[in-house]
């Protein structure tokens, strides 16, 4: 279907350039970065993103499941499972999305964008996703367009995160299954200090495992407790 209105053709046609795909049709983009907001208040008939994200969400758990099954081969399948949803989360799924600046192409509403809607992780994952089902429908419901795609754009930056520890965990639970089988105990988390102002504190833990001890910062005691559990789940892992 062909895009009459020229400000959506440009960012359809900006962001083409940025996956390098060309789409036969186009439209599909274009609702792929449509928010349902925008299409309620616009005056002609418009689709949004939602069924594209629905699609999107299981095409990238395949691709992402062949990438770790193919680097991890010996890997157990609860590990791949854990790795699988670290990577497809809302969190990372959004950290991808903004290495292509996606909020710049997001169609929201005025109500939207005055609380920087675009911004939103919640929002750019359903984009990420969405564009990943539109691209999947365009080549023919075929996965290796797509597969193409995310591994030349993100294959690499995937397997360095995993690689460094840079993608969001449950790191305590993860800390305490691999303590509880080496160490057969688990972890003591302590709250060593906290600092700054009422409105901004941020708090200092310290994670101890027999002669393993780390501290990690964050906004919250929790934050803080997931912080210290990763560089200790690092160093346990190396």
């Amino acid at each position: 279907m062909k895009i009459e209105n020229p400000e959506f053709l440009e960012r359809v046609e900006k962001l083409e350039k940025l996956l390098n795909y060309s789409f036969n049709d186009k439209s599909l983009l274009l609702a792929a970065i449509t928010h349902r907001s925008f299409v309620a208040e616009y005056p002609k008939k418009l689709k949004d993103y939602e069924v594209l994200e629905f699609l999107g969400d299981s095409v990238l758990s395949l691709i992402v499941s062949e990438i770790l099954i193919k680097q991890f081969p010996d890997a157990r399948e609860g590990d791949l499972s854990q790795l699988r949803s670290s990577i497809v989360s809302e969190a990372y799924l959004s950290k991808l999305a903004k290495t292509l600046n996606l909020s710049n192409f997001v169609l929201i509403s005025r109500g939207e964008k005055l609380q920087k809607g675009e911004e939103r992780e919640s929002l750019l994952c359903d984009v990420f996703e969405a564009i990943f089902g539109a691209i999947y429908i365009d080549a023919g419901y075929k996965i290796d367009v797509p597969r193409d795609i995310f591994n030349s754009l993100f294959k690499d930056k995937v397997l360095e995160d995993i690689k460094t520890e840079n993608i969001p965990r449950d790191y305590k639970s993860l800390l305490q299954i691999e303590t509880q089988k080496i160490y057969g105990k688990i972890p003591k988390y302590k709250l060593v200090h906290s600092e700054g102002p009422e409105h901004d504190k941020v708090f200092v833990v310290e994670c101890q495992i027999d002669d393993i001890k780390t501290t990690g910062k964050g906004k919250s005691k929790k934050e803080a407790e997931t912080q210290a559990a990763k560089e200790a789940f690092k160093k346990i892992k190396e």
